[in-house]
């Protein structure tokens, strides 16, 4: 893989020597574009505060998603059921899924990632979801919204005024990490 230039900063990850099996192929995405995008917010929480990671997250993180997910020819992307961004609204069945996860998570189970085989519009996919968890950093964009600072609330507002990604804690589920690989026969 090619390093990608995102607001004047340089990220990289080694691309795999060769084609893996499916569900490896797949996890191995999710576990490079998320460290892909933890190095984006990290160079942006330097930089400008959570208020500037709010900025990159809409100016650069469905960018760096979607190279990604072109160089590695895989359709991969983040999603969940209260998304800040259009774009990662799930689809029905990703939908589904967080819908089970979530009530998982209220009779005390954790969401555990997710492999199936699907058969769409004739052609087979390995569908793969791995869940993304609040973490305690989290809160500062996505906690409750009286208790995110005015500046955030601000830049919120100004570029997700129909935002649904605020009122979590701590160990909620997010949302969640999607691929589709084609299984080609």
């Amino acid at each position: 893989m090619r390093p990608l230039l995102v607001l004047g900063m340089t990220l990289s990850l080694a691309a795999p020597a060769q084609q893996p099996a499916p569900q490896e192929r797949a996890a191995s995405a999710v576990r490079d574009l998320g460290l892909l995008l933890q190095q984006l917010l990290g160079e942006e929480l330097k930089r400008g505060g959570f208020e500037g990671a709010v900025k990159a997250c809409s100016e650069s993180a469905q960018v760096v998603t979607e190279q990604f997910a072109h160089e590695r020819e895989l359709d991969i992307r983040r999603v969940s059921l209260r998304y800040r961004n259009p774009k990662d609204q799930p689809d029905d069945y990703e939908a589904a899924r967080l819908k089970e996860w979530e009530a998982a998570a209220k009779a005390g189970q954790p969401p555990a990632e997710r492999f199936e085989t699907v058969t769409e519009n004739g052609r087979r996919f390995l569908r793969y979801m791995k869940p993304i968890t609040v973490q305690g950093m989290c809160l500062s964009c996505h906690g409750p919204r009286e208790k995110l600072a005015a500046a955030v609330r601000d830049v919120l507002d100004a570029r997700y005024p129909r935002d649904k990604a605020t009122g979590y804690r701590a160990g909620d589920l997010r949302g969640a990490f999607t691929v589709m690989v084609e299984i080609k026969p």
